[in-house]
């Protein structure tokens, strides 16, 4: 059987290779990743969320990267506005990113106040793409009344020649008017007659932009590149 004439040479074979594993998981972890893209489908027509918590990012190297359009957070009930909001839709005017407004609704506010403060931080320039409207964090959005006034904003908006599209189950198509879209949270792909955009994850990246390396919302248009160009514009890829 071999043996090491030193008592030190094992020990100092282990610690290489300890040291040797480290360094290639490491240089493993600083590849650069891919960009993460919507899984089980052919969408190509990609976007994420952007806001005040991801405040450096360079939206030409957005847009380099393949990101085809983005959606800005505005509002959150009557009081709450995104303190990036004003600079990421001023910036995106360089670029050829279509953009659209977020709102988040709100059960603890009256529906026509949530409105009316949307429209006075935005200043109706809510960009090309549907204004998105969302539950907002702490709602309780497993009460019909709360699909039931989201509906009634979503008509406000709509009678203003606005376009709107809800992120929820189609299930409560039925308390929004017949030109609301629908954007789906599912994990797999959605049937394309019932929903316009796809919310394929909230953990995914961008390659090579900096602070979109982890937890990015992410979209994709649920239909055909000719669609999209047709509704909102050139593709960025």
């Amino acid at each position: 059987m071999p043996h090491f004439r030193h008592r030190s040479t094992l020990p100092l074979i282990i610690i290489s290779l300890i040291c040797v594993i480290c360094a290639l998981f490491f240089a493993y972890r600083s590849l650069p990743k891919r960009t993460t893209l919507p899984t089980g489908s052919n969408l190509s027509v990609v976007g994420v969320k952007l806001d005040q918590y991801r405040d450096s990012v360079d939206l030409h190297k957005l847009q380099a990267a393949g990101i085809s359009f983005v959606y800005l957070r505005a509002t959150q009930g009557k009081s709450y506005f995104d303190d990036e909001y004003d600079r990421y839709r001023s910036q995106i005017q360089g670029t050829n990113l279509a953009f659209g407004s977020v709102l988040y609704f709100s059960d603890e506010s009256t529906v026509k106040a949530q409105y009316r403060y949307f429209n006075k931080k935005t200043n109706s320039n809510t960009g090309s793409l549907p204004i998105l409207l969302e539950a907002a964090p702490g709602s309780n959005s497993n009460k019909l009344s709360f699909w039931k006034h989201m509906g009634q904003l979503a008509t406000l908006f709509l009678k203003d020649g606005k376009s709107v599209m809800v992120q929820g189950s189609i299930k409560y198509k039925k308390y929004f008017p017949i030109s609301t879209k629908f954007m789906s949270t599912d994990n797999r792909a959605p049937n394309k007659l019932q929903y316009a955009f796809w919310r394929y994850t909230n953990k995914g990246h961008v390659k090579n932009v900096e602070a979109m390396e982890y937890d990015v919302e992410m979209y994709a248009y649920n239909g055909i590149m000719g669609q999209y160009k047709q509704l909102y514009g050139d593709l960025t890829q």
